[in-house]
C-alpha cells in the first residue's frame, strides 16, 4: 500500500539516441547556496532559480573528455517504506600539480553543492537533501609513460530522491 498519491506517466525511449559522460562540474560551498526553487508545473519538476549568498558564485572545475561520470542507484526497503539514492560522480584530473591539489584537498574537508553538466548539455543538481563530499581522492604519478599522472576523485551525494534537473537559465545566472 502506498502512503502518497502516485501517478505514472509513459516513457517513450525508442528513439532516443545515447552519448555518454559529463562536460564539468560546478561547485560552490554549502553555506553559499541560500536557497534552490522549482516549478514543478512549468518545467516538469525542474530546479529554476539558485540564491546564491552576497557575490558568491559556483566555479567550474573542467577536465579532459571522456574522463568524468555520474551514477545514481537508489536503495529501497519496502519493508520499513525508506528509500534513498547516492549518485557519485567520478572525475579525472590529468597532471599531478599543486593547484590542483589545494583546489582538490579543499573540497575534500568542505560540504558542496554541485552542478553536473552532462554531453546533452542538461544540468543536474548535487546535495539537495544534504552536503555533497568528495569520499574518495587519489594522487598518482603512473608506472609507465602512458599512465595517468593526476587525480581521480569520487564526489558523493545521498538524497531522498534521484538528482533534479536544473534550467540552463538557473545555471547560467550562478556560474563564474
Amino acid at each position: 500500500m502506498n502512503c502518497t498519491s502516485v501517478t505514472l506517466s509513459r516513457i517513450d525511449g525508442r528513439c532516443d539516441t545515447n552519448t555518454g559522460g559529463i562536460k564539468r562540474i560546478y561547485i560552490a560551498l554549502n553555506d553559499d547556496v541560500v536557497s534552490v526553487e522549482q516549478d514543478n508545473e512549468e518545467s516538469d519538476g525542474m530546479i529554476t532559480e539558485i540564491t546564491m549568498a552576497d557575490s558568491k558564485k559556483f566555479i567550474a572545475w573542467d577536465f579532459r573528455p571522456n574522463t568524468g561520470a555520474y551514477s545514481s542507484t537508489t536503495e529501497t526497503d519496502p519493508a520499513i517504506g525508506n528509500s534513498s539514492v547516492t549518485t557519485e560522480v567520478t572525475l579525472q584530473f590529468t597532471k599531478a600539480e599543486a593547484t590542483k591539489r589545494l583546489s582538490i584537498q579543499s573540497a575534500i574537508n568542505a560540504g558542496a553543492k554541485v552542478i553536473v553538466e552532462d554531453q546533452y548539455g542538461q544540468y543536474i543538481y548535487l546535495g539537495h537533501d544534504s552536503d555533497v563530499y568528495i569520499t574518495s581522492a587519489t594522487m598518482q604519478s603512473g608506472t609507465a609513460r602512458t599512465d595517468l599522472n593526476g587525480f581521480n576523485i569520487t564526489f558523493q551525494d545521498i538524497s531522498n530522491e534521484l538528482p533534479y534537473f536544473v534550467t540552463k537559465e538557473a545555471v547560467e545566472a550562478v556560474i563564474v
